[in-house]
């Protein structure tokens, strides 16, 4: 769609936008954690360039696994952001296959793709068209790279590291990450704070309706990946990412009821 485009164009730095899309308001990035072990699963060598063969490709579960992992991050950055009343820079992404709109084998036949992507477009992945005007949410992972973006905004810039957090949902992480908010909330005169480090995960800072309110926003964010041989050559092969995956029980955007660990399954 047309939010997508513009994504990748503003990616590629080659959309111009107002001036105040990269002064205001402010900002939120984060630091992406991505094991080895989840964008080399079999291992194996590597280019020069980060990738390898491509008769080393990962698996489809492996790719969700992968996907997933950046996506528990990014959700857990949203709702910070909303908590501070920022907009989230993304990080670059990671995908393990292409996308595409009919079954392949990890990439687009006849492309010269190399895997795994390294700078996955976002829309690979979200549902930008879902969110409506994502620019009052996030911003692409290549804005404070952009020479468009003003001065004063890059100079006003700082790192936080993260406190250590344990469990999701034990009272001691939930009051690190009150704590944690606290801080954040009083450095509203930096346009740009930058997180490193593990984030709390959002279950530790809302709760009651605004946990609810969050959750129903964020599952219909999840873009799907195409596509799967669907068996007997019948039927979806497409399989939607889920922002809440980690989350048991769970109902996600096609409202269908997890009750047990996430899967890959093709459809609707």
């Amino acid at each position: 769609g047309a939010q997508g485009k513009r994504h990748r164009l503003r990616e590629s730095m080659m959309w111009e936008d107002s001036e105040e899309y990269y002064a205001q308001p402010n900002f939120l990035a984060y630091e992406l954690e991505l094991p080895y072990s989840l964008v080399y699963p079999k291992g194996g060598a590597l280019r020069d360039d980060g990738t390898q063969d491509l008769s080393s490709h990962m698996s489809v579960d492996q790719h969700f696994a992968l996907v997933h992992h950046q996506l528990t991050q990014m959700r857990n950055a949203l709702a910070l952001a909303k908590a501070l009343n920022r907009v989230l820079i993304l990080p670059r992404l990671v995908c393990g296959l292409d996308r595409w709109w009919a079954p392949h084998s990890g990439i687009i036949p006849g492309s010269a793709a190399r895997l795994p992507l390294l700078e996955c477009p976002a829309d690979h992945v979200i549902d930008l068209e879902r969110m409506g005007k994502p620019e009052k949410i996030l911003r692409e992972h290549s804005m404070l790279c952009n020479p468009r973006t003003p001065g004063h905004v890059l100079k006003s810039m700082a790192s936080v590291q993260m406190p250590s957090f344990a469990e999701p949902l034990s009272s001691k992480p939930i009051a690190a990450a009150e704590e944690l908010l606290t801080r954040l909330n009083e450095r509203t005169s930096l346009k740009v704070l930058k997180l490193t480090g593990r984030l709390p995960d959002y279950r530790a800072f809302l709760s009651g309706s605004k946990r609810d309110a969050f959750e129903a926003e964020v599952k219909g964010y999840a873009g799907l990946w195409c596509c799967n041989r669907p068996p007997g050559g019948r039927g979806a092969g497409h399989i939607w990412y889920d922002f809440l995956w980690d989350v048991v029980p769970h109902r996600d955007r096609h409202n269908r009821q997890w009750k047990e660990a996430w899967k890959p399954i093709m459809g609707p």
